[in-house]
């Protein structure tokens, strides 16, 4: 019985491990008429050049041109070079940094000298009055720093 037993299992391991024919090579991509291709890239077009930056929106488009003229991220570079002029405009502080991140901005920048809680408190509310005065359409953030150079 035993001499049955083993070349039938044998026998059964083997038909279920090589299947029944190598059906994945019958298969042809580009002739399946039956559901849509999602795997082929023969009609997409390549990203190149600007058309990276204009696939996202949330990509900042550091030039400053804006495409479509409608916000969004695609005129953020504008508004953070706005910023930096106005703060370069006060004479009073330097830019450390300024971003955006939806409809917050964030600016920090430098006051030379040593400043006290109050005094910083005040510079910081100086600047946040131009800056929103500049920029109404963000909710601004300002941190003063001290700069002991």
């Amino acid at each position: 019985m035993r001499k049955f037993i083993v070349p039938s299992l044998l026998l059964t391991m083997l038909f279920a491990v090589t299947g029944c024919g190598n059906e994945a090579a019958d298969y042809d991509l580009r002739k399946d008429r039956s559901a849509p291709n999602e795997m082929s890239n023969k009609y997409k077009k390549p990203l190149v050049g600007q058309d990276v930056q204009n696939q996202n929106p949330n990509f900042l488009n550091l030039e400053g041109t804006s495409t479509r003229g409608t916000g969004g991220g695609q005129d953020t570079g504008i508004d953070v070079r706005k910023a930096k002029k106005v703060i370069r405009d006060t004479h009073e502080f330097r830019t450390d940094s300024v971003w955006i991140n939806g409809d917050r901005m964030w600016v920090n920048v430098y006051k030379s000298g040593m400043l006290n809680e109050q005094q910083r408190v005040d510079a910081e509310a100086r600047l946040h009055k131009k800056l929103v005065q500049a920029l109404p359409r963000y909710n601004i953030e300002v941190r003063v720093q001290e700069d002991r150079r």
